[in-house]
């Protein structure tokens, strides 16, 4: 069975330390220039996690991907207008 697994962007004071992030979830993509990580986590772990990491004194800033908020279902027609925007031209 798969898990839910949510985005978290961290960002980091220097990227020499990130294999302490390790043990949060998954990484999977380190910026060395913009001091920033992407990772994964499992989405009923959430709220507990981004507390234990924030309180890392490695990390500057904890954010959501704001990747779950988007509407991602394009199959609805009603939803989409292109009709009405093609009869105009």
């Amino acid at each position: 069975m798969l898990e839910n697994r949510r985005s978290l962007i961290i960002y980091v004071y220097s990227t020499k330390q990130i294999r302490q992030l390790k043990k949060y979830g998954l990484i999977y993509y380190v910026s060395d220039s913009m001091h920033y990580v992407v990772m994964y986590i499992n989405s009923n772990n959430y709220d507990l996690v981004t507390e234990k990491l924030k309180k890392l004194k490695l990390v500057k800033k904890v954010l959501s991907s704001p990747y779950i908020g988007l509407y991602n279902d394009l199959s609805q027609k009603e939803d989409i207008d292109d009709q009405k925007d093609d009869d105009e031209y």
